[in-house]
């Protein structure tokens, strides 16, 4: 989804931040050096005199970058251009040093969706060498992460899904991955009701404990479900647009601030027209259910005291078996 909204502020004074911009330029370089490192080596294991040239090579470029991240994420978040310096020599430490494929995943899909998503966060109207410097970061990064061997998994989603191949409507690695978030959301919002239906206020009851454990793991999964619609393959439009929204949600559970939760969901509400597929053949007719479906469960979550909503009001369902 293109952007489509006004995102203009005050212009920021420069001069508090060259050290920053400097350090972050830095940054860049090292990234460009290692992924360079790493192009040539290629891979290579054997036994030959020179390959200890190039895996120092590697080693040294590595140990660059990531100093230069230390630096950034070590300074002083002076205002929102040093907040976005920051996020991005993150990514790029996450990058280098997760051990898990999937973040990876999620962080390559971002930075291929980041031009095309009203949620992206870290570009500012007005400030074009800022967003220049961001960009040059982020495409260096994306090509890191495009060499053979950045750890990026393939994962079988047929099998992790267990959907039937004679669907008549053929799926890609991310649909079936939605549909997978679409039932984490669902177990999670009615296991985590359980926990405030107004008969269920004895904590200390056996009850109240087994539907704690229940909620906590339902939350976990639907965590799960979502790293994965994160890091999903982008096939088709469709999977972009279904991205997209678990982007939206991946953005509204990051949020602390209950207020800034709230805003969030009524813009992601508003602009629901917006997220929707266009097309009248199958494939959009079936994402457009799955997004609906997702719009729904959201705005349940929504509802849920955790989330900063009021509650079921009334015993509600489920309740008085709490309450036994």
């Amino acid at each position: 989804m293109a952007k489509r909204i006004d995102t203009t502020i005050p212009p920021f004074t420069e001069p508090p931040l060259r050290a920053m911009f400097a350090r972050f330029t830095a940054l860049v370089g090292a990234l460009v050096q290692l992924t360079s490192a790493e192009r040539d080596l290629g891979g290579y294991d054997g036994q030959d005199p020179a390959l200890a040239a190039f895996t120092g090579a590697v080693d040294a470029a590595r140990a660059r970058a990531l100093t230069q991240c230390a630096v950034i994420l070590a300074g002083e978040t002076e205002d929102e251009m040093a907040y976005g310096l920051q996020m991005a020599a993150k990514m790029v430490r996450t990058v280098l040093t997760t051990e898990t494929p999937t973040e990876v995943a999620m962080i390559r899909n971002i930075l291929a969706m980041r031009h095309e998503t009203v949620l992206f966060p870290l570009y500012r109207a007005g400030l074009p060498r800022y967003n220049a410097l961001l960009d040059t970061a982020f495409d260096a990064l994306a090509a890191h992460i495009a060499l053979p061997g950045a750890g990026v998994e393939v994962v079988d989603h047929e099998e992790m899904v267990g959907m039937s191949c004679s669907a008549t409507v053929a799926h890609t690695g991310m649909s079936r991955c939605f549909t997978g978030l679409l039932g984490a959301m669902d177990r999670f919002v009615h296991a985590d009701q359980m926990l405030q239906r107004p008969v269920a206020r004895d904590v200390r009851t056996p009850p109240f404990g087994l539907a704690m454990q229940r909620s906590e793991a339902a939350l976990t999964a639907m965590f799960d479900a979502l790293h994965q619609v994160m890091a999903a393959d982008l096939n088709r439009r469709e999977d972009r647009a279904l991205w997209e929204m678990g982007y939206g949600l991946f953005s509204l559970i990051g949020l602390e601030d209950d207020d800034a939760r709230l805003f969030l969901f009524h813009t992601l509400v508003d602009y629901q027209p917006q997220f929707m597929v266009p097309g009248a053949h199958a494939v959009a007719r079936q994402t457009r259910q799955m997004q609906a479906r997702f719009f729904s469960l959201v705005a349940d979550m929504m509802q849920l005291q955790d989330f900063g909503g009021p509650g079921p009001d009334g015993d509600g369902a489920c309740g008085p078996a709490l309450a036994a």
